[in-house]
């Protein structure tokens, strides 16, 4: 019996332990809403120099939370200052910026930042970077912030901490990011259009290439370079010349100077070919090879007397395809031309030789000579034409192309045809419009006197001249006169961790001025046919309520004058069987210069106690007028005897 009872007991205490256990964890806290820095790693190097880009791989932890536009703050302190950082208000540290994490997503989360050392003569030695989540305190229902940052280093837990040494001097770097070739492609005169033999800088002011380069610069002690373009044809290797605008001319490097440290650059360029080099490009071209391609370097020449830390990152390289065109125009073409005028204002001066190009954008001028006798009539025509990109597409670019065309025929006693184009399309932030296109045409022969004339012009989209008609005489000027702001675009940056939209537009104002005659068997076309003095506007709206700011802007997209004087005259067409006609193109263009930028206010974590606003900017251009040129596209005249 007394046996009984003891295991009763021992049951009976097994029993109420269990129960024990279970109303233990019953007890245990709910969770909340959390994030803390978990871990930081070391960094990959030993020793780093300031200006130096430096990586840091960290991780987070987070509990209960999905915010939005998170920043985590880092600082560089000395090794035995690292105290500060708990008990100033001002720890003698330096910023090293901030990391966006786009969401904070449950559980732990790994990153990686690049932040830049700071250029400043700091002191040899151990230092220490330590991070803040939330920088801006965009978490509004945080339960503990004491874990959001760098933390027991005092008690020899440099978990989320990484060392660092900081070596003497200063670090130099260039760095060319990235090469482009306008529209990616690029057309030549074809053999007898220009001289082959010419050697050194060219003399003409028409570019045969156009593009921009986005370069970097780490360090402070050096920012100015050269740089220097070259085109490899085979085993060959020749000077591409860029243009200068200050000494007007072509020459064989070009000095490009960054406003600021550790922040990419734009910098338009624009190259001609001499002689030796078209020669060397007709040369290799396979006229039935398909698609015909030379490599295009540009790099880096820096002159200064700093060592800079990596050279293999001052030349990139990029495949350039291209074509020929040429002035050869058979009877059956001309034919055409001389009887469809749609398909006049649609043949283009680039005749192109390789079939791949045909679908190419023109990027050159030309004048092009037709003369034919075909069955119905005896013709000669001049032609020509420009078209170029200037600037970035993916942020602001203008791409003017001009179209110009003079045809005389001996039928009907002697007839001619006038036509000339302009057209302006706008990229901004990666999206176009056509900004303006005009156009004008005339015709007349002898043995009726009917004198045929049209016009267009049209601004965004909207037409605002469209007329022509059938006449006997002809004596009649347009004009017409645009200004307004109009928006274009809008878009969305994200600035540090602040979303910024931002709306853009063109500003400014457009002229055509035509004018058109027809007296004494004598037709004559032309004028300013697009006058354009175009500015971009935007505004911005900050997306983040801690934030505000804007859009700083004074910025050129194009100031143009497209001018073409076209005349024919049928006089003598019957009498002496001869009929003259000129055509004289010339443009005038400054494109895409000034400062155009995004900015952000929003508050920033200073470690300890403080909270001060932080302001960041975000540069889409920065650039002086590269493309700034008068030059004549076609000044020619001519006699057709038959």
């Amino acid at each position: 019996m007394n046996q009984c009872k003891r295991i009763s007991a021992v049951l009976a205490l097994s029993l109420l332990s269990i129960v024990g256990c279970s109303d233990d964890d019953s007890t245990e806290q709910e969770a909340v809403a959390n994030v803390a820095l978990k871990s930081m790693s070391p960094v990959s190097d030993d020793v780093y120099q300031p200006g130096q880009q430096i990586t840091v791989d960290f991780s987070t932890e987070t509990t209960l939370l999905t915010n939005e536009h998170v920043g985590v703050s880092f600082i560089l302190i000395e090794r035995d200052k690292v105290a500060e950082l708990e008990t100033e208000d001002e720890p003698d540290g330096y910023d090293l910026g901030e990391f966006y994490i786009e969401q904070l997503q449950e559980g732990e989360q790994n990153h990686t930042a690049t932040l830049i050392l700071p250029n400043e003569d700091l002191v040899s030695g151990e230092f220490v970077i330590a991070a803040f989540v939330d920088t801006s305190g965009v978490i509004s229902n945080e339960v503990d912030v004491t874990d959001n940052k760098s933390r027991g280093i005092e008690s020899g837990d440099e978990t989320t901490y990484s060392s660092v040494t900081i070596s003497d001097g200063h670090y130099h770097d260039f760095v060319l990011d990235k090469l482009k070739v306008g529209d990616g492609f690029a057309i030549f005169p074809g053999p007898g259009k220009r001289d082959t033999t010419g050697t050194g800088e060219p003399t003409q002011k028409v570019p045969d290439l156009i593009g921009f380069i986005n370069a970097t610069k780490f360090g402070n002690s050096v920012n100015e370079a050269d740089i220097s373009a070259t085109i490899t044809i085979g085993e060959t290797t020749y000077h591409a010349h860029l243009w200068n605008e200050q000494a007007q001319a072509y020459m064989e490097t070009m000095r490009i100077k960054f406003p600021d440290h550790e922040q990419s650059h734009y910098f338009p360029w624009d190259v001609a070919v001499n002689g030796v080099l078209l020669k060397a490009i007709h040369d290799d071209f396979d006229h039935d090879g398909g698609e015909n391609s030379f490599s295009m370097t540009f790099t880096f020449h820096d002159n200064s007397d700093e060592i800079e830390a990596h050279s293999e990152n001052n030349s990139i390289t990029v495949e350039v395809p291209y074509a020929l065109y040429h002035d050869e125009v058979s009877t059956a073409e001309s034919v055409e031309l001389n009887s469809n005028k749609t398909t006049i204002a649609s043949a283009s001066a680039m005749q192109t030789t390789a079939s791949s190009a045909t679908t190419m954008q023109t990027t050159a001028s030309s004048a092009t000579t037709m003369q034919t006798t075909a069955s119905s009539a005896t013709t000669l025509a001049k032609v020509g034409s420009w078209s170029a990109t200037y600037g970035d597409s993916d942020a602001v670019a203008i791409s003017p192309s001009f179209y110009s065309y003079m045809n005389v025929s001996s039928s009907n006693g002697g007839s001619a045809e006038g036509l000339v184009e302009a057209d302006l399309d706008l990229y901004l932030f990666d999206k176009s419009a056509s900004l303006v296109s005009a156009s004008a045409e005339a015709s007349a022969n002898v043995s009726d006197g009917e004198i045929t004339y049209a016009a267009n012009f049209s601004v965004l989209g909207d037409t605002l001249i469209d007329e022509g008609d059938t006449l006997t005489a002809l004596d009649k000027s347009l004009g017409y006169s645009w200004s307004e702001e109009q928006k274009v675009v809008e878009t969305t940056f994200t600035i540090v961790i602040v979303p910024v939209t931002v709306e853009a537009g063109v500003s400014g104002s457009l002229d055509l001025g035509v004018g058109l005659a027809y007296s004494n068997s004598r037709i004559d076309l032309g004028g300013d046919i697009v006058t354009a003095s175009m500015d971009a506007y935007a505004t911005a709206e900050i997306n983040l309520g801690i934030a505000s700011g804007g859009v700083g802007i004074d910025f050129l997209i194009i100031a143009d004058t497209f001018n073409a004087t076209l005349y024919a005259d049928l006089a003598k067409a019957i009498t002496d069987s001869k009929i003259t006609l000129g055509i004289d193109v010339t443009n005038d263009i400054e494109a895409i210069s000034g400062e155009f930028y995004v900015y952000v206010k929003y508050p920033k974590y200073k470690w300890c106690c403080t909270v001060k606003t932080k302001t960041k900017t975000q540069t889409i251009y920065d650039t002086s007028t590269l493309y700034d040129k008068s030059w004549t596209i076609l000044d020619e005249s001519a006699t057709l005897n038959y």
